[in-house]
């Protein structure tokens, strides 16, 4: 009970210091417009990309490498440890390890290819939202 106790502040820990971290406008702070609104958000999270990029690989790295022991278990003792245990743990950590692919994927498919930066001065609404529309 005490080590559950501990990870979850150990959890709430990390979690603020990762936003606390982020140091630019509040989120929708002086935004007259969608694009503002929009520009505020992508630079509030700018960093939060690469750290989710470097977590998914760690977690990918670590789920695979279990996986393989999880393998080697199955061979040497059947009986003991199934083989869905270690395809799972093999499972997860391909997809873990591709999440940062797929995170660019994303990102070129809405900037026209260009990952380095996302435009969002292109996005309209209908002047019935309350938005200046431009």
């Amino acid at each position: 009970m005490k080590r559950s106790n501990l990870s979850h502040k150990l959890a709430a820990a990390a979690t603020v210091g990762m936003f606390a971290g982020q140091s630019s406008d509040a989120l929708a702070a002086g935004a007259t417009d969608l694009t503002t609104a929009s520009k505020n958000v992508v630079t509030a999270v700018s960093g939060t990309v690469a750290l989710i990029s470097t977590l998914a690989y760690i977690a990918g790295a670590g789920l695979a490498l279990a996986g393989i022991f999880k393998l080697k278990q199955h061979v040497d003792n059947p009986a003991q440890a199934p083989m869905k245990d270690a395809l799972i743990r093999l499972a997860c950590g391909g997809m873990f390890l591709s999440l940062p692919f797929m995170m660019r994927i994303m990102q070129g498919s809405i900037s026209d290819g260009d990952t380095a930066k996302i435009d969002v001065t292109g996005m309209v609404l209908e002047s019935s939202t309350g938005f200046n529309v431009p």
